[in-house]
């Protein structure tokens, strides 16, 4: 595994190792599974979209 893998299903996070027997990203299972699955690939977009707006600064109200 290179030292700056990064996990595709934790974005920004570093590849932990988290699945026993994976070396990395490219052959994890959980990597695979929801990548290769079109309504988990989409919940893990509508995932992140939520974490975005959560993160964004909301403008204050008010004159």
């Amino acid at each position: 595994m290179r030292r700056d893998a990064r996990c595709p299903l934790r974005r920004g996070e570093p590849c932990t190792l988290c699945v026993p027997g994976a070396t990395g990203p490219a052959d994890c299972p959980t990597v695979y599974l929801v990548m290769s699955d079109p309504d988990l690939r989409d919940r893990l977009r509508t995932f992140r979209r939520g974490a975005q707006d959560v993160n964004t600064p909301q403008p204050r109200g008010g004159s």
